[in-house]
């Protein structure tokens, strides 16, 4: 094959399964690899996915050894808040052990887990007891990955070695505090002998943290780009980016804010028997305050730019599509498309002391590429935060959030934030949404 050609994503999953089958000397005809890998690539394919594909799947399979690589390939097939039901091809395979159990909005793992011998393994791995329910916030996508993989591969691997994929898939439930001890004793009751037990959790340990390997990146703009990419996933009414609401784009960071602000570096990246070692931990652990903490605030200048637009839009006809307010995204590169930024003066700091340059360059240059529903750069908020300054934007949003509550009306949210920005916003909001210039020139006139 010429140097210069690139192979598709399936070529690349199809080819990345084979080397792991080979290495592992399983002799498996390749038909059945390639059924295998087709079936994968299809799973992460889905068109709800944007941080969860085959490229994240890739990437984590870099120097990883055979058992690590079928573990990633496997550690999202199943992720049913975006993909709204388990992948098809899978269906048949997980029907006689999990079933949605629609009393708790959750999904029921069934006796017969309890009687398959894989099956029983995997639970044993997780924790978890038939009859048990479990959500995509507890388990449930590793869980049902990992019977997906056991499932598939048994027969073809040894117990030992599908409990090593199982376990990796395990690890992969992100957040928690002293998972791999946990998965150690959960092990050694299966009867694994203790060196392979170590060498198990620390592979598991790798595969989890590459899994959130961005948390470390150096370049936050990047991390941020992938922050972006999940906010569709778990935000569905995003899927239509010229539709999507100003209250639903809100609720969309809020809740990201709100898990990233509580989330302490400590449980983003773990450690078991020397790997990673305690230098590389410890500054991937830095990486990832800093990061999150960076983000966080960028949220913020997000939700208060937002909450203004979604104060200006509630007084004078009620929500709407945010692009109808503020524009939308070009569908073609380099397509000029009517913005709010066009209708606002160019932001100039006239204080350094008020903003953070390394916040700035985020807001005005952007995060690394454009999502599916939003621009990289955020105008907005960026010329808000000059405007205001953080602290004053800070107190700004502390007000929006009395406004999401009712707590105080929209009207009441505008008249306690800086006059001047509001009326430059309102009339450039008046430029953008026609039908709400005249309402929205008399709203200022009152406040």
């Amino acid at each position: 094959m010429p140097e210069e050609l690139g192979l598709s994503p399936v070529h690349r999953i199809i080819e990345t399964y084979s080397r792991a089958v080979e290495a592992l000397g399983l002799g498996v005809p390749p038909l059945f690899i390639e059924r295998w890998a087709v079936a994968v690539h299809q799973a992460l394919s889905s068109r709800a996915r944007e941080f969860h594909t085959h490229q994240h799947v890739l990437e984590l399979v870099r120097d990883a050894d055979a058992i690590e690589t079928l573990a990633a390939l496997y550690h999202d097939i199943v992720y049913v808040q975006v993909d709204l039901d388990v992948p098809t091809h899978y269906a048949e395979l997980l029907r006689p052990l999990v079933a949605r159990d629609t009393s708790e909005h959750g999904w029921k793992l069934l006796p017969h887990c309890g009687t398959d011998p894989t099956a029983k393994d995997v639970l044993e791995v997780f924790g978890c007891t038939p009859g048990q329910v479990l959500t995509p916030f507890s388990g449930l996508n590793e869980l049902a990955s990992g019977l997906v993989a056991a499932k598939e591969l048994e027969g073809v691997l040894t117990r030992e070695q599908i409990l090593a994929v199982v376990a990796c898939i395990e690890a992969s439930i992100p957040f928690r505090d002293g998972e791999a001890v946990a998965l150690r004793d959960r092990l050694t009751t299966l009867g694994i002998r203790p060196e392979d037990i170590g060498v198990m959790v620390r592979r598991a340990t790798r595969l989890s943290n590459n899994d959130v390997g961005n948390f470390a990146d150096p370049d936050p703009a990047r991390f941020l780009d992938n922050t972006w990419k999940l906010l569709p996933e778990t935000n569905p009414s995003l899927h239509t980016p010229t539709t999507y609401s100003i209250r639903d784009y809100r609720v969309a960071l809020m809740k990201m804010e709100g898990f990233l602000s509580k989330l302490p570096a400590e449980r983003v990246f773990h450690t078991w028997g020397g790997e990673p070692s305690p230098e590389e931990h410890s500054k991937r652990i830095a990486a990832a305050a800093n990061n999150i903490q960076l983000a966080v605030r960028y949220m913020r200048c997000k939700l208060y730019s937002s909450s203004v637009i979604e104060a200006l839009a509630s007084e004078s006809g009620g929500d709407g599509p945010l692009p109808y307010f503020i524009g939308g995204n070009a569908e073609t590169p380099g397509a000029n498309m009517k913005r709010i930024e066009q209708f606002m003066p160019t932001p100039v700091v006239e204080r350094e002391d008020l903003v953070d340059p390394i916040l700035r360059q985020l807001l005005q240059g952007g995060r690394a590429t454009n999502s599916s529903f939003d621009i990289s750069p955020s105008p907005l908020a960026d010329y808000l935060y000059v405007a205001l300054g953080e602290a004053r934007l800070m107190k700004g949003l502390q007000e929006a959030r009395t406004m999401w509550d009712a707590t105080i009306s929209p009207r009441m949210f505008l008249s306690l934030q800086p006059r001047e920005p509001m009326l430059i916003i309102a009339k450039a909001t008046g430029e953008m949404a026609p039908t709400r210039a005249g309402a929205l020139a008399e709203l200022m006139k009152l406040l």
